[in-house]
């Protein structure tokens, strides 16, 4: 009798596994028709129109056009374990190495639609990082930033208040090995940013390289990140997502990283002028902005001689952990540029011109505060 009713139970327990594939089944078909009906809708296209044999195959990108490439591997499997399951139950064959086995299943069905369904999100918002990201307050003022910025510690300085009314180009220098304080001040409201520049929305500008990688990319993208291209900044700065946007652009990039130096500032920008010609076209305002203590935050080795610059190391066993070193970011005045829409090469040398000055005086007034005096400034 004890046995009987062992086994009994020991049949059901395989409906748990059961109905759970085949409720995620059911989700993953739903989601997928749903996405189906927006992007049939974003192309104007009218129903009857996809009663036509080959005919939604045609109006479909190739990516979700072959329902055999992306979803036949995805149901056919569920659909063989129903039909296992259910003559396993009728035969009653049930036993405990296969009911853990349908539950292991289950994980991986759960894992593989994960990574489909991710996949086809990133089909439909692929150009988010050209076109102003997105911006999740809560997510920049989670309390793990302002850990983040209290390990160095960060803080950030201003010395003027910003009109919301205008946009801005925040030139952020030095490069450092990371750009740790960029991040810190300018992706996360962990140093209150939003106090001190009220009504300016932030965006960090990195390269399109860091929105390709799952997961990473939403994860710069909710804190405002955005791709640093041209077809990027001219939309943010266009006026098409409003007013008081300031970009944060590291001006001297990999050059720079690989110049970092503990005893010297090395500003790489007399060839940056880009930034200089979008600040004319679309009227915006450049703002200097200095992070003195960047650079101490690692430090060079070489590797053998092998790497002619070195590497930057900081604490723990492979270095990759920052040393923590006082951070101070100060936020310069803001250059006021006329709008120009089609600026000459003498409107950008000038401005450009106009624009090292302010950042040789910040430099300057700023270093003896912050414990820097034996720090020296090199415009390359």
């Amino acid at each position: 009798m004890v046995q009987e009713n062992f086994q009994e139970k020991q049949q059901l327990r395989i409906f748990g596994p059961f109905f759970a594939t085949m409720l995620l089944t059911t989700i993953v078909w739903v989601y997928l028709f749903i996405r189906r009906i927006h992007f049939l809708q974003s192309k104007n296209i009218r129903p009857e129109q996809l009663m036509r044999p080959g005919e939604l195959a045609r109006i479909s990108p190739p990516a979700i056009s072959n329902p055999s490439d992306n979803l036949k591997n995805l149901f056919e499997m569920p659909v063989l374990f129903y039909a296992l399951s259910i003559y396993l139950f009728i035969t009653q064959q049930v036993d405990t190495p296969y009911v853990v086995a349908a539950w292991i299943f289950f994980i991986f069905r759960v894992l593989h639609s994960s990574i489909h369904l991710y996949g086809c999100w990133l089909l439909f918002d692929y150009r988010t990082d050209s076109k102003g990201g997105r911006w999740s307050n809560r997510f920049r003022r989670l309390c793990i930033w302002k850990q983040f910025a209290n390990y160095f510690p960060l803080k950030l300085i201003k010395s003027e208040d910003l009109d919301p009314n205008r946009n801005y180009i925040f030139g952020y220098h030095p490069h450092g090995a990371f750009s740790l304080s960029a991040f810190g001040n300018f992706a996360t409201d962990a140093t209150h940013f939003s106090i001190l520049f009220p009504n300016i929305r932030p965006h960090l500008m990195l390269l399109r390289l860091q929105f390709l990688f799952p997961c990473t990319r939403d994860l710069f993208l909710n804190l405002g990140a955005c791709c640093v291209s041209r077809r990027s900044c001219e939309y943010l700065l266009s006026g098409k997502c409003g007013q008081g946007n300031a970009l944060v652009i590291v001006l001297g990039g990999v050059p720079e990283m690989h110049a970092t130096r503990n005893d010297t500032m090395i500003f790489y920008i007399k060839r940056r002028k880009g930034f200089v010609k979008l600040a004319l076209k679309h009227g915006a305002s450049l703002v200097p902005v200095i992070s003195f203590g960047e650079n101490e935050l690692y430090e060079r080795r070489t590797c053998f001689n092998l790497i002619p610059n070195g590497i930057p190391c900081g604490r723990s066993i492979v270095g990759h952990i920052p040393f923590r070193h006082p951070v101070i970011t100060v936020v310069g005045k803001p250059i006021h540029v006329n709008k120009i829409v089609d600026p000459t090469a003498t409107d950008i040398d000038q401005l450009h011109n106009e624009y090292i000055q302010p950042i040789e005086q910040l430099f300057e007034v700023n270093k003896c505060q912050y414990g820097l005096e034996h720090i020296n400034l090199e415009i390359i």
